[in-house]
């Protein structure tokens, strides 16, 4: 029997080859997994950078289309879920908006990226501290005027505090009254049983009249950080001419909507502003809604009923009995006749060509602080705090 020598190498090849494939293999596959980790992770990147611009969207979006109506009578504490959105395709934020105090919210975005099936891939969370910003709005007397007025008729100037009927819920207690009527001037003529007297009679307040010669225009068009044209522009409508049967008003429901699903304000009409009758009203879904009214010429309303804050760069001419709740500014003349106007809040007039503000018929000012700053809270918006109002949350 021959023995084999040690040196003879015959077969080693095929030993070799094998194991040069699986290096070569293992080679392969770690390359093809690293560029695996790699290639997933750069979409995971992708996908948290995709849901976190999502969530920032929200977050902008929720501020800068604040709505006072849904937001700024919320109960302290409560969270307000807002309907998730779709952005950038598969992107999706859903806001929540938490009222923290009075005047301070955080409104929280869920932003999220997810596959064709919905599966939720990447989740990011950002919160914004925002605290409202409204219109200060001096009201020191029931009506406020520059320059001569006449008072008639049945006509009734109140400077005591009144909470408007159904209103109780809403409104702090009574404040202190305040003047009657707030002039520059005593160019005040009255006419009738009613009226007579000095003070006229029909005007009550503390003091009935009040001469107050620091009056000027900046009055009725500066009102501290916030000025006439800033709420201008901002009005939630702008009017003119002949407004008529304004009133509150309900969107339909949708076809389906299981019963006893209540129907919502229908803030789309330039009619509706808003349901003062609190809850006495037939519309008590509008009860929160004060929008900003402006009308750059002269305007004339003949009935109905709303409530906001009403800003008239020219004339303004109430009549048939039409009754609005919260501050009234006019740039111009003020006149209310026959029937006239039921103002609850108060009325700035400026008499800008020094022309007689003329109140006379059954018309009525009374002064309302709470209609006053429910107005101003209802046209308060959103801004974020100066610092540090951002955080990453998730």
């Amino acid at each position: 029997m021959k023995t084999p020598r040690l040196s003879d190498e015959r077969g080693v090849a095929l030993a070799v080859a094998v194991l040069a494939l699986v290096v070569i293999g293992a080679l392969v596959a770690g390359t093809f997994f690293a560029g695996r980790i790699e290639q997933r992770s750069g979409e995971n990147t992708l996908y948290a950078a995709q849901a976190f611009e999502a969530a920032e969207a929200g977050a902008g979006a929720t501020i800068s289309n604040w709505s006072p109506t849904t937001y700024n009578n919320a109960a302290v504490g409560a969270d307000i879920v807002r309907p998730t959105v779709t952005v950038f395709g598969s992107n999706v934020y859903t806001p929540t908006v938490t009222k923290l105090n009075a005047t301070t919210f955080l409104v929280r975005s869920e932003g999220a990226h997810r596959d064709a099936a919905g599966n939720t891939l990447s989740r990011r969370v950002v919160g914004t501290l925002v605290r409202l910003l409204r219109p200060d709005i001096d009201i020191r007397g029931a009506l406020t005027i520059r320059g001569a007025l006449t008072l008639g008729g049945s006509a009734q100037i109140d400077g005591s505090d009144h909470i408007p009927t159904g209103w109780g819920g809403s409104c702090p207690l009574a404040t202190a009254p305040v003047a009657g009527i707030r002039t520059n001037t005593n160019a005040i003529t009255s006419n009738g049983s009613n009226c007579n007297g000095n003070p006229p009679a029909c005007v009550t307040g503390t003091p009935p009249v009040q001469l107050d010669t620091s009056l000027s225009s900046n009055t009725f068009t500066q009102f501290g950080a916030t000025s006439f044209d800033d709420l201008a522009a901002a009005a939630t409508w702008q009017v003119s001419g002949t407004v008529t049967g304004i009133g509150p008003s309900l969107n339909p429901l949708p076809p389906g909507s299981p019963v006893g699903t209540p129907q919502t304000c229908n803030t789309s009409s330039i009619t509706n502003w808003g349901e003062p009758n609190g809850g006495l009203g037939s519309v008590a879904a509008c009860f929160d809604y004060f929008p900003i009214l402006y009308a750059p010429g002269d305007l004339r309303i003949s009935g109905g009923r709303g409530q906001g804050i009403l800003l008239v760069r020219g004339d303004l001419e109430l009549s048939g009995g039409v009754e609005f709740y919260g501050p009234v500014i006019v740039l111009g003349n003020l006149r209310s006749t026959g029937t006239g106007g039921h103002v609850y809040g108060g009325v700035m007039a400026s008499n800008a060509d020094l022309d007689p503000t003329v109140i006379t018929g059954n018309s009525v000012v009374n002064y309302s602080a709470c209609s006053v700053q429910r107005a101003l809270l209802g046209a308060a918006v959103a801004r974020p705090f100066a610092l540090r109002s951002w955080a990453q949350l998730y």
